[in-house]
């Protein structure tokens, strides 16, 4: 469009200038001047001319006099900058390397000392504030951003974006929250703002913003695609999660089910949050079969560990099915510890009691031995090996996560017996 305005002015110029050709070559006309003893005596066509270069000339001067300034030279500024702005840069540069390098208290004092002589102050107090920031100095930080405003032509969003990603790192979550939403208004379509609010929402286990934050997220294309999937997921289970724990009937959960997109549907976590809201309503024959379907097509231990949680009267079924793929995983402690469940479900001790000692050799994991540790003992109780059943329940205790602590015990009986 600008392009456009310029031919149609360049075509009404010629065309006044090839008019004005014409008029004067027919009659160049005479123009006399007087004044006092002198007299200048010029064709019109010469005097136009004349004054359109007189009028370059002076547009020309005024702009080298706007650019140039010559009243900056009675300001002191004008030839501290002219000897010394080197030196200045230098020592802000060399505050930028201390800074990159976490030396904070030199890298501050550095930036801060040359930022009102510096050519672009904003930096240096930019700069400034994070290295106060880093060596938790609130109050400069705080100083070195209020300077940085100060020294901005026009008011500055990205500064007050850097002074809530700074309170959001330093836990400050609501006050940087609501900097974010103030930044929001003036900068809508702000990916940093956007992934910062997503962050803290996140954080803040905030799902219903973070829901209504999606759209914003995806018609600004701030999440790459597994970010975003990652997102649904997470808004997926908790809103199973939600309807779970209002009760919900079958119908619900699956109009629920229903509504998500087949990717989503595929996710492990999703499925796995459907399937435990199927099991809280008793629902377990079809929670069994989903999950079957799903560990066909996508392996997963969290979800073959559920299985063995779930009452089913297909037990011995499943437990001729899972044995089959024990033979692709000879050493899967998650699907051994399940065949031993489904073992006890089965009422086929033996195996249980196999599959829970085979799984105890092959497992690298403390947290899995600890559970494979208490089932193999409450087995070998009921069997009556109260000896071994003892010292698996000890195991167990000792590979919890959270130990005991150690504290005074009265003595064994036989102890009391011998004193």
């Amino acid at each position: 469009m600008k392009v456009v305005r310029v031919f149609i002015y360049s075509l009404i110029a010629l065309a006044i200038g090839a008019w004005l050709s014409v008029m004067l070559m027919e009659d160049p006309g005479y123009v006399l001047i007087t004044f006092r003893n002198y007299s200048v005596e010029a064709s019109l066509a010469t005097i136009v001319l004349s004054l359109m270069v007189i009028y370059v000339l002076l547009y020309g001067l005024l702009k080298l006099l706007i650019l140039f300034n010559p009243l900056k030279l009675f300001h002191k500024e004008t030839w501290y900058a002219l000897f010394f702005r080197k030196n200045v840069r230098l020592q802000s540069e060399k505050g930028l390397q201390l800074l990159l390098l976490g030396h904070w208290q030199d890298a501050y004092k550095k930036l801060v000392e040359s930022a009102e002589r510096a050519q672009t102050p904003v930096f240096n107090y930019l700069a400034a504030a994070y290295a106060a920031f880093q060596r938790h100095d609130h109050l400069a930080c705080t100083y070195c951003l209020s300077q940085a405003k100060k020294h901005t032509i026009v008011p500055n969003s990205g500064i007050k974006t850097f002074q809530a990603l700074l309170e959001h790192q330093s836990g400050k979550d609501e006050q940087s929250l609501a900097l974010l939403l103030a930044i929001q208004q003036e900068q809508p379509d702000s990916p940093f703002v956007l992934r910062l609010l997503k962050d803290i929402y996140f954080k803040l286990k905030d799902w219903q913003k973070l829901a209504e934050l999606q759209t914003e997220l995806e018609k600004y294309r701030v999440l790459n695609n597994e970010e975003l999937l990652l997102l649904k997921e997470h808004l997926a289970v908790h809103r199973f999660h939600e309807v779970s724990s209002k009760q919900a009937n079958e119908d619900e959960l699956k109009s629920l089910w229903n509504s998500l997109n087949k990717v989503i549907q595929k996710r492990e976590l999703v499925t796995e949050a459907y399937l435990r809201a199927l099991l809280s309503i008793g629902k377990n024959e079809e929670a069994q079969r989903l999950l079957i379907k799903f560990v066909k097509r996508q392996w997963s231990e969290r979800l073959i560990v559920l299985l063995g949680y779930i009452d089913s009267e297909d037990a011995a079924s499943n437990l001729l099915l899972l044995e089959g793929w024990i033979k692709d995983r000879p050493k899967d402690v998650y699907l051994m510890l399940t065949l031993g469940r489904l073992g006890l479900r089965s009422q086929l001790w033996g195996k249980a009691r196999e599959y829970f000692e085979t799984a105890l050799r092959f497992s690298d994991s403390t947290k899995l031995s600890a559970e494979i540790n208490a089932e193999l003992g409450r087995l070998l109780e009921h069997l009556g090996e109260h000896e071994r059943s003892l010292m698996c329940y000890r195991q167990a205790m000792d590979l919890m996560d959270h130990k005991i602590p150690d504290l005074p015990q009265p003595d064994k009986p036989a102890d009391r017996e011998a004193s």
